[in-house]
C-alpha cells in the first residue's frame, strides 16, 4: 500500500528529528570524555522544556551563565529561533583538567509550535538562569450568524 503525502512528509520529518538527536547524543558523549573535542562552531545546545496551558505555549530554557544580552529571540510564524554564546569567564591559569562538562559558545535551538499563535502578545523573561518564553494561544473562532441573502 503506497504511502500517502502527508505521511511521507511526517515520516522524513521524524527521521529528521532522530538524527538530530542520535547526532546531539554522541556529541554529548564525544565532548564530555574530552571537552577538547568540542569546537567553538559547532556550538551547544542548551536544555529547553515546552509545555501548554490553557491560555499560553510556554518555552522554559536553562541558560545558566549566559548574560541577557547575549540572547536573541525571534519567532517566524509558528518557529522560534533562540540564540546566544556562553562565554568561558574563568580567570584562573588551568593547567589540568579533571573534570569538564560545562559547554561554552554559542548556541541556536529551533522550536516550532502549533499554528493557534498571537505572536502579537510574545514576551519573555530571565530569571536565576532560566529564560522563560510566553507566547499566548490566538482565540479560537467564534462561530458568527450571518443572514445572506438570496437573489433571483
Amino acid at each position: 500500500m503506497p504511502f500517502k503525502d502527508h505521511d511521507l512528509n511526517q515520516t522524513l520529518k521524524n527521521l529528521r528529528q532522530m538524527e538530530k538527536e542520535v547526532e546531539n547524543l554522541l556529541k554529548d558523549f564525544f565532548v564530555s570524555k574530552n571537552p577538547l573535542l568540542m569546537v567553538a562552531e559547532n556550538g551547544w545546545s542548551p536544555h529547553v522544556d515546552v509545555y501548554e496551558t490553557a491560555e499560553a505555549f510556554i518555552i522554559k530554557v536553562e541558560l545558566a551563565g549566559v548574560r541577557k544580552e547575549d540572547i536573541k529571540i525571534q519567532m517566524n510564524d509558528r518557529l522560534v529561533i533562540l540564540t546566544g554564546k556562553r562565554d568561558d569567564e574563568c580567570m584562573e591559569v588551568r593547567e589540568h583538567y579533571h573534570m569538564a562538562e560545562i559547554s561554552y559558545g554559542i548556541f541556536i535551538r529551533q522550536i516550532e509550535l502549533p499554528d493557534n499563535l498571537n505572536s502579537d502578545l510574545v514576551t519573555a523573561r530571565f530569571d536565576r538562569g532560566f529564560l522563560k518564553i510566553f507566547i499566548p494561544k490566538a482565540p479560537e473562532p467564534q462561530g458568527v450568524t450571518i443572514s445572506i441573502p438570496i437573489s433571483d
